[in-house]
């Protein structure tokens, strides 16, 4: 099932009692090919969805949303390294625990935190199609939205923040100097589509957006395994 179409609902005493008659009615049919069951409320509606999520698409995971998650297994979901989960554990984007030594975090509050960043992501204008490198002629309204939604993600950790300028320049130039955590975190913290959106803004190349990423990569150890996908994708047709 599409993490992006996922549905938030708590199940009641109601529903609970109406999955119990279900559970009854199955009870011994495990191995028969069929069975006939009466089906109302809450499970009628969940099977109705399931049907349809079944038809759409080519698997499906059914867990409890109170489930606790490893910081590895919350990063395959957001589609985001380890470092970069508990980033997000750090600075109250995804609540957790302690479990002795190591964090857990819920997977309804996983699933939160997807939805809210594909949301914003969505809610970024999309860049123009075009094969030049040089800055898109976009008004000025749409940069700046741009510009702070990159860089209230870029800054949020430190207390000296990055300009816009400096940014670009970095990027460009491969040479992050005193902004290299600051670049680092450009990277890895900003969703894909922000960083490629911000790069064609500014007329930052993809191969040489893709060369910074490397760099810095390397410098740090940080990475972004899913921008890293789209700049392999991106950067030979560059």
């Amino acid at each position: 099932m599409a993490l992006s179409s996922a549905k938030f609902e708590s199940v009641s005493d109601r529903g609970r009692k109406e999955a119990g008659s279900v559970a009854r009615q199955l009870k011994g049919s495990s191995r028969k090919r069929s069975a006939t069951v009466k089906l109302e409320g809450v499970m009628l509606k969940l099977v109705r969805e399931l049907t349809q999520i079944v038809l759409r698409n080519p698997g499906v995971v059914i867990v409890p949303f109170d489930r606790e998650l490893s910081p590895d297994a919350a990063g395959k979901l957001l589609g985001i390294s380890r470092p970069l989960v508990v980033r997000r554990m750090d600075d109250g984007r995804l609540p957790f625990r302690y479990e002795g030594k190591h964090r857990r975090c819920k997977l309804e509050d996983v699933l939160r935190l997807k939805a809210t960043e594909e949301k914003q992501a969505d809610a970024s204008p999309a860049p123009a199609k075009t094969t030049d490198v040089q800055p898109l002629r976009r008004q000025s309204a749409s940069v700046r939205a741009i510009d702070d939604l990159v860089l209230g993600t870029t800054n949020a950790p430190y207390r000296r923040s990055i300009r816009s300028k400096e940014l670009v320049d970095a990027l460009t130039s491969g040479e992050s100097g005193q902004w290299t955590v600051h670049v680092a975190t450009f990277f890895t913290d900003v969703r894909p589509e922000l960083v490629l959106k911000f790069a064609v803004l500014h007329g930052i190349p993809t191969r040489r957006l893709a060369s910074t990423y490397g760099e810095v990569k390397e410098a740090t150890g940080e990475a972004n395994p899913a921008l890293e996908r789209r700049l392999e994708q991106l950067a030979p047709t560059a």
